[in-house]
């Protein structure tokens, strides 16, 4: 029996990190994302 309440609350754990993950996610600006950039030359990667 106690098996049983052990995977039970191992599972309940994971899913109250994911929610809270979920969460701090959900908090962070959103991020623009860039125009597509030129290919450098050789000499200006050097």
């Amino acid at each position: 029996m106690l098996d049983v309440i052990y995977l039970a609350a191992t599972i309940a754990l994971f899913a109250l990190v994911g929610l809270i993950a979920r969460g701090v996610e959900q908090l962070a600006p959103r991020t623009r994302t860039s125009t597509p950039r030129e290919p450098m030359s050789g000499e200006a990667r050097r």
